[in-house]
């Protein structure tokens, strides 16, 4: 795979960039890590130009700021994905959500959009992870950033890392990535909260044309497989699939695999956008 270059792509906000042909696919990081995670995913989709967005707070990109929400996150998304020509929308877990916001603030923009273990907004939540996202910000404000937040983060449960544990190589690159988040956003609680909570509707999700494929792990947490259900309801072109012995990191955890179904829903939305095609998608 050709290496990766950084890209600035405006207010603070970088980019890495795999170039390849003129299909441009926008990828969304979850919590925690950065546009890393995609590399052994990307050295499977050769001949397509992979952007991977730093989210605020994370990666390269300048740190989350007060007063930023979810729907000011994905128009600041969208216009990026506007100049850099995007027609394929991708995120993964709290990435996912973003990237969901996305297609509802340019519903018509899009020719594909992939969820992986999506979070909704207002959708359901797992306990788990809520107690953990606490413990985490009274650690921060005990004892400040650290090793000790990564592994408090990525310890069980929530179940968010327990199949990426399964997979030693994959578990030492998330640990690595996750061991360099500066944990910023954990000094306002404010600032997390008002990007998780912005509730993301039926109404909402209606208007998005974009060929839409949710994944699933069938080993992930209730809540999750909630939300990819209510999403595959909402979306008019949208189908579900779940991955066998697979948890909460669907596209790390499978990318051996799941790229040959990525490259097909690309392949196919793609000549369906070309054509005008619209309608519902079995599922």
């Amino acid at each position: 795979m050709t290496p990766a270059r950084r890209l600035d792509v405006g207010d603070g906000l970088v980019a890495r960039v795999v170039p390849g042909g003129e299909e441009r696919i926008l990828w969304i990081h979850g919590y925690s890590l950065d546009s890393r995670i995609w590399d052994e995913l990307w050295g499977h989709l050769p001949g397509r130009h992979h952007i991977g967005i730093d989210l605020p707070g994370h990666g390269q990109s300048r740190p989350l700021r007060p007063g930023l929400d979810l729907v000011g996150l994905a128009r600041c998304l969208g216009r990026i994905a506007f100049e850099q020509n995007v027609r394929h929308l991708v995120g993964l877990s709290f990435g996912g959500m973003v990237a969901l916001q996305v297609a509802i603030e340019h519903p018509h923009a899009f020719a594909s959009l992939v969820l992986g273990a999506p979070a909704l907004g207002g959708g359901p939540l797992d306990r788990h992870a809520q107690a953990r996202n606490f413990e985490l910000s009274r650690m921060y404000h005990a004892r400040g950033p650290g090793l000790w937040l990564r592994d408090l983060w990525m310890t069980a449960p929530p179940d968010i890392f327990t199949g990426a544990a399964k997979q030693p190589e994959l578990w030492r690159r998330l640990r690595s990535i996750v061991a360099e988040h500066a944990w910023t956003e954990l000094a306002d609680s404010r600032m997390m909260h008002a990007l998780a909570t912005h509730r993301q509707t039926a109404e909402d999700l209606k208007p998005i044309t974009a060929a839409s494929l949710v994944l699933v792990g069938d080993e992930d947490a209730e809540a999750f497989k909630r939300c990819a259900e209510l999403i595959r309801r909402g979306i008019p072109r949208c189908r579900r699939l779940y991955l066998e012995r697979t948890g909460h990191l669907t596209l790390l955890e499978r990318a051996s695999t799941v790229h040959t179904v990525l490259d097909e829903h690309f392949r196919t939305a793609s000549r369906q956008s070309a054509r005008g095609v619209s309608g519902s998608l079995v599922g």
